[in-house]
């Protein structure tokens, strides 16, 4: 993976703190950034994800195919042949 650079502007307050956290994990700065925003993507990634399941079992077509299909396994599956 390559390298680029930003320059950003933040407040004192917060940059002290990401100073302190950096320094409490032993990791330089760059790196402890680095790692905070690519958390930031993945959770945002995950969110809009989460929010297209939800839009498609919204549709109430969707949401009564799968409430037959939840029916059916469970009309037709005995306990017992569950793997847990």
């Amino acid at each position: 993976m390559g390298y680029g650079k930003i320059s950003i502007t933040i407040p004192e307050e917060i940059l002290e703190e990401i100073k302190e956290l950096a320094q409490k994990r032993e990791t330089k700065l760059s790196h402890f950034i680095s790692d905070v925003l690519a958390d930031k993507i993945r959770r945002s990634k995950e969110e809009s994800f989460v929010q297209r399941i939800n839009e498609i079992f919204g549709d109430p077509e969707v949401a009564e195919e799968q409430r037959l299909m939840a029916k059916d396994i469970a009309d037709t599956t005995d306990v017992e042949e569950l793997p847990w």
